[in-house]
């Protein structure tokens, strides 16, 4: 994967954020510190016979730690491993890997160099300011017959205080499946202390109803929007709004999904808002373009979070589907569909997504 923007310092914290892709971490009191450093080398091999303790990736069940290993194998760059399940809740009965879980393994890859090699403490909350991942093949996505082995090779960029802590990095990096290249990205994100960020969101407005009194939306039907189990289904059902290609929902936000919400959250997650964009979009393209929503993939994702997406305000999904592209390195068409998540004419994250049709049949 590769990443493009900076990470900013911690003195910015409370004019911009959202906790995106990344949460505060779940502190296990068996885990007290992060592992040793390895050793470099110039070729590591990475184990897969075991998750890593699920404190290094910020997640509280065991069962939603997908990684298994790393090593530092050079300056500034690591390699991480970790394994797809083929059944899984988010990923659902699908003859190919899920994008929300290949986003998911990314995650915990950057959080878990931080904390075993870059020497970030447990406790500290984590902030992406973007995140760009681009599939670079279709076909290294199709579950076989096993679990697949993921190595993911990553260059960090950190950004340091003056004492020598790591306030921020940037990635870049590429994902290999079953040692076949499938994806690249690049990404940046913010890292403070448990203090710092406490005190962040104790200053946010409190609005003067309590978060129960929010509507409850009605979801939409999975098969109009890529999915097919209906937990998984994060938007009402897209209109058409305003102009030819403009479409809107609301998000459907449920709290006890023990994917999304493995662990309580003070915010929308990103990768809930990444997940329901996906779900616009396809939606979108599907109804504007007469195409079956089940026969489309997520190529590509570009976001850009900008403002915290907070969880007692009504998030909006609004979307604008381009035209017909040609992607020869895919060998299929793509679709761009810029989506905005809103909340009280707030633009909380900003995303561009590319839709593929490919017969995962």
């Amino acid at each position: 994967m590769s990443i493009s923007t900076s990470a900013t310092t911690a003195a910015t914290a409370s004019a911009v954020v959202d906790p995106a892709v990344v949460d505060p971490a779940v502190v296990d009191p068996a885990v007290s510190e992060a592992a040793p450093v390895r050793p470099r080398a110039a070729e590591v091999e990475l184990s897969y016979d075991a998750t890593v303790p699920r404190t290094l990736v910020h997640r509280a069940s065991i069962a939603e730690v997908f990684v298994t290993d790393s090593a530092e194998t050079g300056e500034d760059t690591f390699a991480v491993a970790a394994q797809l399940p083929r059944g899984h809740l988010i990923g659902e009965d699908s003859p190919s890997y899920d994008f929300t879980l290949l986003v998911e393994v990314v995650r915990q890859a950057g959080v878990l160099i931080a904390h075993r090699h870059l020497g970030v403490e447990l406790g500290s909350a984590f902030i992406f300011r973007n995140l760009r991942l681009r599939v670079t093949a279709f076909e290294p996505l199709r579950i076989g017959r096993r679990p697949a082995d993921l190595r993911v090779e990553v260059t960090v960029r950190t950004r340091r205080n003056r004492t020598g802590r790591v306030q921020g990095f940037t990635f870049t990096g590429d994902v290999a499946v079953d040692g076949r290249p499938a994806m690249c990205g690049e990404g940046g994100l913010l890292i403070l202390s448990r203090t710092a960020y406490q005190a962040m969101r104790s200053r946010r407005q409190l609005p003067d109803h309590p978060g129960f009194l929010l509507p409850r939306f009605t979801a939409a039907e999975p098969c109009a929007v890529g999915r097919r189990d209906a937990r998984n289904v994060f938007v009402t059902e897209p209109v058409a709004d305003g102009e030819q290609g403009g479409f809107s929902c609301q998000l459907v936000v449920d709290t006890s999904h023990p994917h999304v919400f493995d662990h309580p959250l003070d915010h929308v997650p990103g990768h809930l808002q990444m997940e329901a964009a996906r779900q616009l979009a396809v939606a979108s393209v599907a109804r504007l373009h007469g195409l079956d929503p089940c026969s489309l993939s997520i190529a590509s994702i570009e976001t850009d979070f900008t403002d915290y997406a907070e969880l007692d305000r009504i998030t909006s999904l609004r979307a604008t589907v381009g035209g017909f592209r040609s992607d020869e390195e895919l060998g299929t068409f793509t679709i761009p569909v810029e989506v905005q998540a809103v909340q009280e004419s707030t633009v909380t994250t900003a995303m561009r997504i590319e839709v593929a049709q490919w017969t995962q049949d």
